[in-house]
């Protein structure tokens, strides 16, 4: 593989949800669309490996802090993100629900946060 071949055209969507800060009970959700054009596949390789290090770092690495010797090489296998079982829009509405302190189990209020988040959104 040419990792200095240059992407063209390629587009990723992806959606996601935003607060105006990390204290805000209020969130929206978004779709971004991600435009690859004129970079190289090593400018790609090089930012999904630096998600992979500080997942890495945060976990494993600093739970088993003790075990690693300095320099060692440690082998990771990357875990593409469409390898992970994607979710619904509901599920993403229901997990948004729980973190904004909604009962998930009390199924009408569930419904109307829901509802609420989606009107919101047109």
């Amino acid at each position: 593989m040419d990792m200095n071949e240059v992407v063209k055209g390629v587009n990723l969507t992806k959606a996601c949800s935003i607060k105006a800060d990390k204290d805000s009970n209020e969130s929206k959700t978004v779709t971004l669309n991600i435009k690859f054009d004129g970079v190289t596949l090593r400018d790609v390789f090089a930012k999904a490996v630096s998600s992979a290090i500080i997942q890495w770092q945060n976990g494993p690495g600093r739970t088993k802090f003790t075990t690693w010797k300095h320099g060692q090489v440690v082998n990771v296998d990357f875990k593409a993100p469409g390898r992970a079982p994607q979710l619904t829009p509901i599920e993403q509405f229901t997990l948004e629900a729980k973190a904004a302190g909604i009962d998930t189990s009390d199924k009408v209020a569930l419904k109307a946060y829901i509802t609420k988040r989606i009107e919101e959104s047109i």
